[in-house]
This record gives structure tokens, sequence and C-alpha cells, in this order.
């Protein structure tokens, strides 16, 4: 599964940018908060923050959101400036303080954030001569000047000052001890830990993320052999590693070029307020069909999964319309399906060919024919697109399009092509679909990214 830091290091820098904020008095206090962010196409934002220190330290810390709505990025945004004055500055100039901050501190042995490194530096362009370059002074005239902050302990601004007495001797920096002068420091602590249970989860990603290749290797193979006895904590682990080394073994060029394809099939406008008659298996004018109707299909839907017993029993009344409704036969197939029950596949079969243009029951039976030992093919059309199954629709329903994804998952699967497998995770994060949609669409993209790495390590 793509995770959103796995995601941030692969595509945030082919998003958008949506706005840049820095603190307004960060030139005269060298202290710059800056925050960068880049919008989805389904409207949502994916955002890095960054606290630099142009006078010494460079980037001290660093934090991101992933695809979260305005007003969750809102949020973030009043928590981060903490009601210091932000204005809105172009890429540039945010670019370049960020850059400038993390080389000065490089020159006396600094090192940004690890988050940073590992993460947050992946939202920036590359530092290259296509940006324009501003010059940003760091430091005092050039001199660097170490100001201990509220977070900082005596030891390690020890530490600090021992760096520079190293890298530029007595008398060439300016350390100023301002610990006792911070009287707000509960309050940059209550916000800090906002974040605490969030760097905790990830910090074993983040040194995952930081092995060599080889060193990932012998992990994924160790946690393999005892993948069915994993604790929690390992089973989380073990999936973030598996992403990491698909990553790891991506070609970037192809996996741009694939990316681009699925975007074009999948571009399909999703209507969520109309049932169309298709949903149910009618084409326009075959048979009246009322709202009500439609609204019963989806309840019965949705029922099936969290009160079977009722289910039935709706389902019973609504085969009962005149003259039949093939919407009829998908719900007692959806009912087969999460019963695992026996029949499934031959009534699958039966409806499959009693109604060839219906798009439902035809995704499930191309899903079957992909995935099942016994009849093993790929779909009609194959590479295919929405259009297959949706000819002269110009939207479909998000049921529709579930189940259309479902079925690219199970194709990713067929070549174990690991281009198309991480080309088509970062489409599902795009495609901002509901949490359980989406879990489950990962669940299949993540046991065919385990099952190419498989092959991949026997070869």
């Amino acid at each position: 599964m793509l995770s959103p830091e796995n995601y941030i290091r692969k595509k945030a820098r082919s998003l958008p940018i949506y706005e840049c904020l820095v603190r307004s008095d960060w030139n005269e206090s060298k202290m710059a908060t800056v925050i960068i962010t880049r919008s989805h196409t389904n409207g949502n934002i994916t955002g890095c923050s960054y606290l630099v220190d142009l006078a010494c330290l460079g980037v001290k810390d660093t934090m991101y959101l992933f695809n979260v709505p305005i007003q969750k990025y809102e949020e973030f945004k009043n928590m981060v400036h903490g009601g210091m004055e932000m204005i809105e500055v172009d890429y540039v100039l945010a670019h370049n303080i960020v850059y400038a901050g993390v080389e000065f501190a490089e020159e006396y042995g600094f090192k940004p954030n690890k988050v940073y490194e590992s993460v947050t530096k992946y939202m920036l362009e590359e530092d290259s001569e296509e940006i324009e370059l501003i010059e940003i002074e760091c430091g005092d005239d050039g001199k660097p000047v170490y100001t201990r902050g509220p977070f900082e302990d005596e030891a390690n601004a020890r530490r600090i000052v021992a760096q520079l007495e190293k890298t530029v001797g007595p008398g060439n920096y300016i350390y100023m001890d301002r610990y006792d002068e911070f009287k707000a420091k509960d309050e940059f602590e209550n916000a800090a830990n906002q974040f605490d249970d969030l760097d905790d989860d990830l910090d074993d990603e983040f040194d995952d993320a930081e092995k060599t290749f080889e060193e990932k290797r012998e992990l994924f193979l160790s946690l393999l052999q005892d993948m069915d006895d994993l604790s929690e904590l390992d089973s989380r682990r073990f999936i973030n590693l598996i992403d990491l080394l698909a990553d790891d073994l991506v070609n970037e060029e192809k996996y741009d070029q694939i990316h681009l394809q699925l975007m074009e099939e999948l571009n399909f406008e999703i209507d969520q307020h109309e049932i169309p008659n298709q949903l149910l298996g009618l084409k326009p004018g075959d048979q009246e069909v009322t709202e009500d109707l439609k609204e019963r299909f989806i309840s019965i839907y949705q029922m099936i999964t969290f009160n079977p017993k009722l289910a039935e029993k709706e389902l019973k009344l609504f085969q009962k319309q005149p003259n039949g409704i093939p919407g009829a036969c998908y719900l007692e197939l959806h009912t087969l399906q999460i019963k695992e029950s026996s029949k499934y596949i031959k009534r699958l079969s039966e409806y499959a060919k009693t109604y060839p243009d219906y798009a439902l029951i035809q995704l499930l039976w191309a899903g079957e024919n992909m995935t099942s030992s016994k009849h093993q093919q790929n779909p009609k059309g194959t590479p295919f697109n929405l259009k297959t199954f949706f000819p002269d629709r110009e939207t479909i329903h998000p049921l529709e399009r579930y189940y259309a994804l479902q079925l690219y998952a199970f194709y990713t699967g067929i070549d174990l092509d690991i281009n198309i497998i991480q080309a088509f995770t970062s489409i599902v994060y795009d495609l901002d679909l509901p949490k359980n949609e989406e879990k489950l669409l990962m669940t299949i993209i993540t046991t065919t990214q385990l099952a190419y790495l498989v092959t991949y390590f026997k070869e």
C-alpha cells in the first residue's frame, strides 16, 4: 500500500501548488515558519510545514499532512502559525528560504530534521537552475548565531556550541541563551504534542526508509518467514516495508507513462446525486423506475454487509417487482459473495450470460475470470478502460466506479508489473474514495505487491 509518506516522496512534486505561507517577520527574526501546500484533483490538500532557523541550525522541525479536506488544512495551518502573522508568498521565495537554511546549516555540520530528509523535502522542487535563485541572508553578516530555544536542554546546547567551536572556532559565532525567556514553553509543547502519536507511529518507518535496499530485503525476508505470527506492530511495519521495496523497484519513466495512461482511462465523471437506471441493469426507456425503488436498491446493497438478515427479507420483496429488475440478481450475487457461498460462481456465470450489458454483473464476472484458477484470463478489451463496461455513459455512479477499480486492482496482479501496481495505487489515493472502499482496494494491492516481491527475490 502506498503510504502517505511514500506518496509525498513519489508524487508530491507532480501536484500543483495550492498556497505558500511564511511568517511575516522571517527576515528580521531569522526564524522562518514556512508552509507549502499542493492540491489534489479531488480538491484535497497535501502540505508540509518547516521551522527554518536561518541563523544557524537550518530545518529544526517539520510536519506534513496528506490528502485532507480544506477544513482540516485550515486547522493544521492555525496550529502551525500559533498566532504569528503569516503572509502568502510565491513558491520561489518559500523554496529559497528552506534551501538557504539547509545549506547554511550544513556548512557548520548541522543536518536538517530527519522527517525533512525522509519525507518533507520531497514537497519541494529539486533545487536546480530551473528555480530562480533568491539571495537569502543567513546568520549575522554570514556569522552563525545560535539561540538556545525552549526545546533544547543544556546537554543539547553544549553539543551545538561544541560543533560551532569545531567548525568556525572561538569568536566566529554568536551564542545567546534565551531558554528561560520563553514564557510560552508549555504552549509550544502542547502544540507539538498534537503530533507526538503520529511521530511515534512513523519512527520505525523512517528507520526502514533510510536502510539500504539490501537491508530492507533482508528484513522483508525475515518478516516473511513469520508472516502468520507477526504482532500488530510488526504487521504494520511489514506492510510499510513492502511498499518501500516496491517503490525502490519502480522505473520512474515507465511509472509516469502508466500513471498518465491510467488517469485518462479512469477519467469518468462521477454523479453522486443521481441513481441511474443502468445501476439496476436497465437501459433508459426500458421501463419506468421510481426513485423510491432506486433508493431501496442502494439501501439493500448497504444492508447486506451490516444487517444481512434484514437485507435477505428486503431482497425477497425487491425480487417480486413486476417485470423483474436485473438489479435484484446483482443483489443476490452480492449476498452470496458476502456469505462466501458455493453457489456464487454458478449463479454469476448464469447471470453474466443473461445480462451481457449489465455493468455491475459483467465487472464481477470479469473479476472472477481474472482471479479464478479455473477461468483465469484477461477481461474483454484488455487493456481496457471504463468505456468497455460503460459505453454511451457520460457519468457513472460511485458504486459502479468502485467495482471498476476493484477489477483494475485484480488486473494489476495478472502480469505483476510493479510500475502498473504503484501507478494504480497513486490513482486510488488521488480519488479520495470512502475509507472502506479504499481499505478494500489497498488490501488487494498489498497482496499483489507481496506476490511481486516474493517472485522478484526468488529469481
